[in-house]
């Protein structure tokens, strides 16, 4: 599996999209436009990869460049950047199918989650997921965002033990592609189908 992210990564420009895992951490530095895991580097954002082997850094240069206003009822793709027990916080990289960048800062509250009743948020969403949602509150900073519903929710996930991507194989129940992992998220009713990290 390592040997498939340097066969994609080895040249510079090429383009990967949200949550694509392009690098281990032992062997680069994350740059702009990614983010890191446990053990692996994903892209954040859709754009082109590029890697400084002087600094065993790598990068993902955004493909678009786009000034979009929030508003009350959009509907947002992003990265989870951070999960406590009463917080979920997101980078949200598209808002109603079109790329934003610079991102936007969101925050879900755990009641905002799920329609089941949650102890903590870090039981169904987990750092790194992508997740799509729905914008509540445009006015604060952060935004205030809710993944309540059928269509909202995770949209992808990696294993949180290998990093391999997680298959659906029940209502809310994932299983690693790798290591054969059970793991529990809040997924959207199409979890998994096709590029829903970055086309709505």
């Amino acid at each position: 599996m390592i040997n498939e992210i340097y066969d994609r990564t080895k040249d510079s420009d090429v383009l990967v999209y949200p949550g694509t895992r392009i690098a281990v951490k032992e062997e680069f530095l994350g740059g702009s436009g990614t983010y890191a895991g446990e053990r692996f580097i994903f892209s954040a954002v859709t754009g082109n990869v590029v890697i400084d082997l002087e600094k065993h850094e790598i990068s993902v240069l955004p493909k678009a460049k786009t000034a979009t206003i929030p508003k009350n009822g959009d509907i947002f793709v992003g990265g989870v950047v951070n999960v406590s027990r009463q917080m979920v916080t997101i980078a949200i990289h598209y808002i109603n199918n079109k790329e934003v960048n610079p991102t936007y800062t969101l925050v879900t509250h755990v009641s905002q989650v799920s329609r089941e009743y949650l102890d903590s948020a870090d039981e169904v969403i987990f750092h790194g997921d992508i997740v799509r949602g729905k914008i509540i509150d445009a006015k604060t900073i952060p935004l205030q965002g809710s993944l309540v519903g059928s269509q909202l929710g995770v949209i992808l996930s990696n294993c949180s033990s290998c990093g391999a991507r997680l298959k659906k194989i029940g209502r809310n129940k994932l299983k690693c592609t790798d290591c054969s992992k059970i793991e529990r998220r809040k997924t959207t009713i199409d979890y998994g189908n096709g590029h829903l990290a970055f086309k709505l």
